[in-house]
């Protein structure tokens, strides 16, 4: 059974995955879309929250430890936008990003809480905003959704606007 932190990380996985997917209802004929010029097209942003070809999302909150913390070195700002990713549908794109909350549900539901507050990573890009680059499991598991995610889902909710249709 899920424990507390665990409860709660998941209802804000659940959170940003449902502002996620109201934002790009009907966006099919849209995914090349931006609210602006030089702003990312549905597409990017889609293909950004997906992570790099090849990522393997799991095995980083694997790697998270209570000692000899690993470093996790995250590239603000790249699309990760490849040939293979430019062929695919919204439903396609949705689908990976659907598989990647899953992979975080069944994993963060697999730990006690303990684990989701002792084990760590060094990541440099939360020092700015979190005062330090240990950072908990817990803690970057819901930096992810509840605050990444709902990032570019509101900036989805721009490119909706943008292409004239009505807000999610």
């Amino acid at each position: 059974m899920a424990g507390k932190i665990a409860t709660s990380l998941k209802g804000k996985v659940d959170a940003a995955w449902s502002h996620l997917t109201r934002q790009v209802q009907g966006m099919e004929a849209h995914l090349e879309r931006a609210d602006g010029p030089g702003e990312w097209t549905t597409r990017e942003v889609l293909c950004h929250l997906l992570l790099p070809t090849g990522a393997n999302l799991e095995a980083t909150m694997k790697s998270f430890a209570e000692r000899n913390l690993p470093l996790i070195e995250i590239e603000p700002g790249k699309t990760h936008v490849t040939d293979e990713r430019r062929k695919m549908s919204l439903k396609q794109l949705m689908d990976g990003l659907d598989g990647q909350r899953r992979q975080v549900c069944a994993y963060i539901d697999s730990l006690p809480d303990e684990d989701l507050q002792a084990r760590k990573a060094r990541i440099p890009l939360f020092k700015a905003f979190m005062g330090t680059d240990e950072i908990p499991l817990g803690h970057y598991v819901g930096a992810m959704f509840d605050y990444h995610w709902n990032d570019h889902a509101s900036q989805l909710a721009k490119i909706r606007q943008a292409a004239g249709l009505p807000a999610a």
